[in-house]
């Protein structure tokens, strides 16, 4: 059994504005089969239109609320809501609203999380 508190984990972000994900397990050679980041989206920001890396998602909102969106189609997913995207899906993700989203993402198999953890460390608050 693995324990990592909520100030543990490696945070990564793609760009600068960009959500910032910290990853929680999964993503390298011999571990687990799935993986979970949290997800820091500010207010206004988001990621376009993306694939998984052939990873099956769950999205989970913790805080704030976050579109997803798959060509014209979007829903709003708000705390305690989850949405699955299957690895053929390529979606967008944004916070629309005026305060930051936590969003948790569940991955299996963890090839997503294994393509998080290339991206650039976070800078530091």
């Amino acid at each position: 059994m693995d324990l990592v508190k909520h100030n543990e984990g490696a945070a990564h972000q793609p760009a600068p504005n960009a959500p910032t994900a910290t990853v929680l397990f999964g993503g390298v050679d011999g571990g687990p089969d799935v993986g979970l980041v949290r997800v820091h989206v500010p207010a206004g920001a988001g990621m376009p239109e993306h694939r998984h890396s052939g990873s099956d998602v769950i999205l989970t909102s913790i805080t704030g609320m976050v579109r997803i969106s798959k060509g014209e189609e979007s829903v709003e997913v708000h705390p305690g809501d989850s949405v699955l995207i299957t690895k053929d899906q390529a979606v967008a993700l944004t916070n629309p609203g005026d305060s930051p989203a936590e969003v948790l993402v569940a991955a299996g198999p963890a090839d997503f999380i294994g393509s998080i953890r290339s991206w650039p460390a976070a800078a530091a608050d």
